[in-house]
């Protein structure tokens, strides 16, 4: 394993990272800034998308489009891959795919999509509050996966979900695996032919809360734990199928947590660690970055 280094420093609140293969580029919702941007080799960052509204998820399709999670408005919107080449777009720019509100009058957060344009986004119940550990006194509830078809219906495949957040698909396309960040674990259902869930089972039991995934070619989850004592920066575990914790990434930084995580680079090996202000602390512009760091084991394309 590498060193880390720094490539994109007086962000906000940078989330949903996803490597873009066609362009060689990271995209990742700056949430508190609402943008998306995105950063080449060089560590240049340019706004690409402003919704008007907190983005959230992110998604690529088979033909380049790109899916964006808006959190208001409790939508997914598409940005055409011709636009997307030029950047500096608005809402405008970008057309409606889908309906991801619920009757339960939840909030959204993360999306995992397919090449297909099959899209699993998290929903979550609200009332957490994010300046206190998680208790009695501040519980966290349940929530739901929403799973869009390429043709853009909407439906709840799952339930009972606490606080759902990062996603990924394995290589082969026919499991997905959550981030249920309160319950400290990922879960892993099988997809079925039409885009359903079933057979809900453990993944990794981890003890600490756990946010942003994304996967390897040995099918290990990187995965981004905002703190491993409630206040501290937490930082990234490399967990099997199973529990098996294989490596840690500790964050060291007494003013930053660890939110999210992208493999991608020319051949996969760059793990990108997207931070911002330690949990339980307000947040202010200017207080999150993109940093990275070489892994043995590159990523794969479903995530």
């Amino acid at each position: 394993m590498g060193r880390i280094e720094s490539i994109a420093e007086n962000l906000f609140f940078p989330e949903g990272p996803r490597w873009n293969q066609r362009d060689s580029k990271l995209y990742f919702s700056d949430v508190l800034s609402s943008k998306v941007s995105r950063i080449n080799e060089a560590g240049h960052v340019e706004t690409v998308f402003e919704p008007g509204e907190f983005p959230s998820g992110l998604g690529f399709i088979q033909n380049g489009d790109l899916l964006v999670v808006a959190t208001s408005s409790q939508e997914i919107l598409r940005i055409p891959s011709e636009l997307l080449t030029k950047g500096g777009l608005s809402r405008t720019d970008a057309s409606h795919y889908a309906d991801i509100s619920t009757r339960y009058n939840t909030c959204s957060n993360d999306m995992v999509v397919k090449s297909d344009g099959t899209a699993y986004a998290g929903a979550y119940l609200p009332g957490l509050s994010e300046s206190s550990p998680p208790g009695p006194y501040n519980l966290p509830r349940f929530g739901y996966i929403v799973m869009v078809n390429s043709e853009g219906d909407s439906k709840i495949v799952a339930d009972r979900v606490c606080f759902p957040n990062g996603g990924i698909i394995t290589p082969d396309g026919k499991t997905l695996i959550i981030a249920e960040t309160f319950s400290y674990s990922l879960t892993k259902w099988d997809i079925n032919h039409d885009g359903t869930l079933s057979n809900r089972c453990p993944f990794a039991y981890l003890g600490v809360p756990t946010d942003g995934i994304c996967i390897d070619e040995e099918g290990c989850a990187w995965v981004a734990c905002p703190y491993f004592t409630y206040g501290d920066s937490g930082g990234w575990v490399r967990v099997a199928d199973g529990g098996e914790i294989k490596q840690v990434i500790e964050l060291e930084d007494p003013e930053k947590s660890a939110y999210a995580c992208m493999l991608g680079g020319n051949d996969g090996r760059d793990l990108f660690l997207c931070e911002s202000t330690v949990l339980g602390r307000e947040r202010f512009s200017g207080d999150g970055r993109i940093r990275k760091i070489r892994v043995d084991v590159p990523g794969t394309t479903n995530q």
